[in-house]
């Protein structure tokens, strides 16, 4: 079990108060214990804190005292948080009316997220009713000392940081929590029967399969999967040829594409194609990749162009109403694409089993940029696909 920032006084009090939740949930073992004074938010202004507030005027943690507040850190092109949304608005709809409250904290990773604007558009795609905070400069960030999304904070109703979970799972242990926590604000709580607990399926078990990690196609403090020779050359565009072969987790280009600047000096956000081509001349340029997974997502917008058709070849062939993705759709000649029209996650491939993939996209226009590529295995498939 990890612990984060805490004094010897400290770990002892979340000890104790660990031992006294497992006696009413045995799933607090899976979270890891805190006992710390929760952070206040920085005042809120675009130019003055990096940090504007959607869903709700800006709030503050002593503002919120009495409240049981989940903090959870999330980034919109992020498929692993978009997998936990579902569970969010389920114990928002549940608890609120008890004292809950949820605090989605949105820190960008990819330039496009920096965007005020492109969050809201994604809060209401995904249908996000409670509070959020764009945290542009970090700064609720690094005051929680987070390293990842998604992340999510339980605080307790006297303003103390009381559990962490790092990732996606741990929901069962974490509702557990969060009625435990609203117990203890409000003795006398009940929760109806319909509202119980459900077990929670390890998303992560042997039979689920183990796909292919994340990949980055812009090098993005030197995590890139570009299999080309040169490789990346920031800010400058270059024309690329495939090599021989490409190993599972890695990605090629041919033709004319350009290394993405990127905000941040370590990193490249992705790949911008600069050429001419279509799906029926090819060799204007591609994309190729090799996975491992069940479904397949990819993170894409067009910020240097304008809205494209981006064409898709699985193993050599089209996509299927079998295998496709729901952002796919076919031509008049039946062959696969995506319409990329704003910067965000797609969802390009859906097969039927966990098995191996060649991936081929072909551009359509200047400036489609591939950002990168997540994947899903055979037990993470039931989530909204919005």
């Amino acid at each position: 079990m990890r612990i984060k920032n805490l004094t010897i006084l400290a770990l002892a009090a979340a000890l104790t108060c660990v031992a006294a939740a497992r006696a009413q949930f045995p799933e607090a073992d899976e979270l890891t214990p805190m006992d710390v004074r929760a952070p206040e938010f920085p005042p809120p202004g675009a130019n003055v804190s990096g940090t504007t507030w959607i869903n709700s005027k800006p709030l503050t943690m002593r503002g919120l005292l009495g409240k049981v507040v989940l903090i959870d850190f999330w980034e919109y092109t992020c498929i692993n948080c978009i997998r936990t949304f579902a569970t969010n608005k389920l114990w928002y709809r549940r608890y609120h009316k008890y004292g809950f409250e949820i605090i989605g904290v949105h820190d960008p990773e990819f330039d496009v997220a920096y965007r005020v604007s492109n969050v809201r558009k994604a809060v209401k795609r995904f249908g996000l009713p409670y509070p959020i905070v764009v945290d542009d400069w970090f700064k609720i960030w690094t005051s929680y000392h987070n390293s990842s999304w998604p992340n999510r904070f339980l605080i307790d109703a006297d303003g103390y940081v009381r559990y962490n979970f790092d990732g996606e799972g741990g929901d069962a242990a974490l509702e557990h929590a969060i009625r435990f926590l609203l117990r203890q604000a409000h003795p006398n709580l009940k929760f109806p029967p319909s509202d119980a607990v459900q077990p929670e399926r390890n998303a992560y078990a042997p039979g689920c399969g183990v796909p292919t990690s994340e990949m980055y196609i812009g090098y993005m403090h030197g995590r890139g999967v570009l299999a080309n020779h040169p490789g990346y050359r920031k800010g400058k565009t270059l024309d690329y040829t495939l090599p021989k072969s490409i190993e599972e987790g890695h990605a090629a280009v041919s033709g004319r594409w350009k290394t993405d600047d990127g905000r941040n000096p370590n990193q490249s956000n992705g790949m911008i194609f600069e050429g001419n081509g279509n799906r029926i001349n090819p060799a204007g340029g591609e994309l190729e990749m090799r996975y491992d997974a069940r479904e397949l997502y990819s993170v894409i917008n067009v910020e240097y162009g304008k809205p494209e058709r981006l064409y898709i070849i699985q193993d050599g062939k089209d996509l299927t109403r079998q295998n496709k993705g729901v952002d796919v759709q076919f031509d008049s000649m039946g062959h696969s694409y995506i319409m990329v029209s704003e910067p965000r996650m797609y969802y390009l491939v859906s097969n039927p089993t966990f098995s191996a993939h060649k991936l081929v996209l072909y551009p359509t226009g200047k400036g489609i940029t591939i950002n990168s590529f997540t994947f899903g295995n055979n037990c993470q498939l039931d989530f909204p696909h919005l």
